[in-house]
This record gives structure tokens, sequence and C-alpha cells, in this order.
């Protein structure tokens, strides 16, 4: 009889506790991540990070260019980002983001969805909220990724960050001039 009621206790308990855990951390699981000087690389599957090093120029590091080495990744978007700070002459101190590498159009704009509900759904965005860069790797290039580096840095870089429009416009000085 005793054994009984703690079973039953056990399975009461068991469903209780499911009410309290939203299905959304139950169905999802922890992304992956690379670290590299400036930021934190968050992905879920190899082959995203892989594009992404592809289509922002990263394989330039291996001599066969088919090396699926982390620091392929990290070396890229630490030059990427050395770039962009160095064309905006803005050095933010404890500066460290993330990038979310996106797989499909589709999860960029449920992601993109919970911040802005109006507007097309851009390539890649910056949210400050979250300090994370959202790129969407079927279309990502290092102009995109450079652009939202760029507002990145803005934030860091002043304590009350600077309007949209300005932001935009500082953002977009970046993708004319980052190579010169």
């Amino acid at each position: 009889m005793r054994r009984c009621l703690l079973s039953i206790i056990f399975i009461i308990a068991s469903i209780e506790i499911q009410f309290y855990i939203p299905a959304s951390a139950l169905a999802q699981d922890e992304p992956k991540t690379y670290v590299s000087n400036c930021c934190t690389i968050l992905y879920s599957d190899a082959r995203h990070v892989h594009y992404f090093t592809q289509r922002i120029g990263g394989f330039k590091y291996t001599s066969t260019g088919l090396d699926d080495n982390p620091l392929n990744v990290k070396k890229r978007v630490d030059e990427i980002m050395g770039k962009v700070q160095s064309t905006l002459d803005m050095y933010p101190s404890d500066f460290h983001i993330s990038i979310m590498l996106v797989p499909d159009y589709q999860t960029a704009e449920k992601i993109f969805r919970q911040f802005s509900t109006t507007g097309n759904v851009p390539l890649a965005f910056y949210s400050n909220k979250t300090k994370t860069i959202y790129v969407n790797v079927d279309s990502v290039t290092v102009g995109v990724l450079a652009h939202e580096m760029a507002h990145a840095v803005i934030n860091f870089y002043f304590e009350v960050p600077p309007p949209a429009k300005m932001q935009e416009i500082l953002a977009q000085y970046v993708d004319i001039h980052i190579w010169d």
C-alpha cells in the first residue's frame, strides 16, 4: 500500500513539474559555442559554422580551404571586428558580443519578430538588449557582418547609444571604407 502511494505521489509530482518548465526549454538544446577574442559564436550544427566561415572568407587561413578547424572562424571574426573598430576609430573597453548563426530564413523571421513586429526581416541584425548579432547563414556576407559589428561597437562605445539613424550612417560608413 505504501509503495503504491509513493508511486502515485511520484507520478503526480512529475506531471506538476512539467507545468513549471516551459515547453520551449524542453524542446531546445543548448547552442554550441566557439569563443574568440571579441565574441562568442553560437550555433546548433557544425555545418552552419562551416558555411558561415566560407561566406565571410574565413578559409583563407588554410592551404586547402577545406579545413573545419574552429580557429578559422575565430580568426576571421576577430579580423573583421578589428577592421570595424579601426574604421570607426572606436575601441570600447570590455567589448564582447555574441553572434548567433541562424540556419534559415524561417528561423531568422521567428527571432526577428521577437524584437520587432514590423518591417522586413533583415539578413542580419544586432540587438543591443541581448548584445547579439543574429545572422542568417544562408545570406550573410562579410559586408553584412561588418555592418552589424559596427552597430555593436557603436552601442558599446557610447554610454548612451546614439539615435538609430546616426548609427546607421556610421555603419554604412564602415560598409564603404572597411577595406580602405
